[in-house]
């Protein structure tokens, strides 16, 4: 077993996530221990409360026990003011004819990095999607090719100066540092895909808490990238609002009685709802629940199935769609998307680990803090990565090409 340990760390707005995790000998994703601390200081991907973020994320740090604390860890980013896009670079190769090499790669790589974009932004992560060589296109691995002119299209996600700035002061002021930022709706499907399903093109939805990402994943690496502004707690505030309910009492009544998608069949049976200022509780039946969770349910998977039509990937996902995150548990919630998009082929999922903590770590809620280890631990092709191996984690580039996720 590898002691490289990487430490993920998801600052969510209901919670902070911490998992540690290491490579074992057969290269899967071992998971050793798992942290998880309430949260306030965060809300829709932005940072509203340094101290309290901070104080979260040193208690998570604290809670690990089995495992040396973390000195830098891999942090998650997520909100609405994430932008994607696809973009090109080109270089020509000195003398023509030779061999290109890292640095050509790494050059190729930059000049595709510079397209204008805001003043209030700056990349976050630049994910190669494939290279062309000479009028060739589909290459993933260039190095070591003769050829004349290099190109590439990456995978471009942006992000607000100010909320990155924000992220990277919690972690400091928890006494970490940051080893790399990665977008939220690119790890997610990191934590749950094979190989052969990045490859052939699968789309994942993660609903979390107050933001929902869309992934879509195709040619073995990550062509579409989105947040949405909505998310699971948006259901508990609908109960709190409408019910006239504590939002401790609505979140319970959700994920005791809730569904995602009403039977077909007429249910008559009631759930107790317990009201702010009543002191008995009363009866209402169990599908006026159902229908208000339906409803803003429908509303984030019709969101989603505007990102992949957007994405221009609709009908072209042979691997399917998987919606994942604590927000995907209701039940009821593959059969809603599935209806809402149009694709029988949607299906829950959750992370593929091993370890002493894998049974905690195995949610669908841990998917983006296991892609965020599979992202450190199964880099692709190394050679793209400054050969000093130093520097900040804006400098860093990896691959997804031959991940063994």
């Amino acid at each position: 077993m590898t002691e490289h340990m990487v430490y993920a760390l998801d600052i969510g707005s209901s919670k902070v996530a911490l998992l540690a995790a290491n490579l074992d000998e057969n290269h899967q994703i071992c998971v050793q221990e798992v942290a998880v601390v309430p949260n306030r200081g965060m809300s829709k991907g932005s940072v509203t409360d340094l101290e309290q973020c901070a104080m979260a994320v040193s208690e998570a740090a604290r809670s690990l026990r089995t495992v040396p604390r973390p000195q830098e860890v891999i942090l998650s980013v997520s909100g609405q003011h994430l932008q994607s896009m696809n973009v090109q670079g080109m270089v020509q190769i000195v003398p023509s004819g030779r061999a290109i090499t890292s640095a050509d790669v790494l050059a190729v790589i930059k000049h595709s990095r510079q397209v204008d974009i805001a003043a209030d932004s700056e990349p976050i992560m630049v994910v190669p999607r494939e290279f062309t060589v000479d009028g060739t296109s589909g290459i993933a691995k260039p190095i070591g090719l003769s050829a004349s002119r290099l190109e590439v299209v990456t995978h471009l996600v942006l992000g607000n100066v100010a909320h990155l700035m924000n992220l990277e002061k919690v972690v400091q002021l928890a006494g970490l540092e940051v080893q790399q930022m990665v977008a939220e709706p690119v790890a997610a499907g990191l934590g749950l895909l094979r190989p052969e399903e990045l490859e052939i093109g699968t789309a994942v939805i993660n609903i979390g808490a107050q933001t929902t990402a869309v992934a879509i994943y195709s040619r073995g690496t990550i062509a579409y990238s989105a947040v949405i502004p909505v998310g699971s707690s948006s259901v508990t505030n609908d109960l709190v609002s409408l019910l006239k309910m504590t939002p401790e009492d609505a979140e319970q009544l959700k994920r005791k009685h809730g569904r995602a998608l009403a039977p077909s069949k007429p249910d008559e049976s009631t759930v107790e709802v317990r009201q702010i200022g009543q002191t008995q509780s009363r009866h209402m039946q169990r599908r006026v629940l159902f229908e208000i969770i339906e409803s803003r349910m429908r509303e984030i998977a019709k969101f989603a199935a505007q990102h992949i039509e957007k994405s221009g990937h609709k009908g072209l996902l042979p691997g399917g769609t998987y919606v994942t995150g604590g927000g995907a548990l209701l039940p009821g919630t593959p059969q809603l998307f599935a209806q809402v998009m149009g694709d029988a082929n949607v299906k829950l999922a959750a992370p593929r680990v091993e370890g002493p903590a894998s049974i905690k770590a195995s949610g669908a809620e841990w998917s983006t803090a296991v892609g965020m280890a599979a992202f450190a631990l199964l880099e692709g092709d190394e050679e793209v990565v400054p050969a000093s191996g130093m520097g900040r984690w804006k400098e860093r580039i990896r691959t997804f090409f031959q991940m063994k996720v």
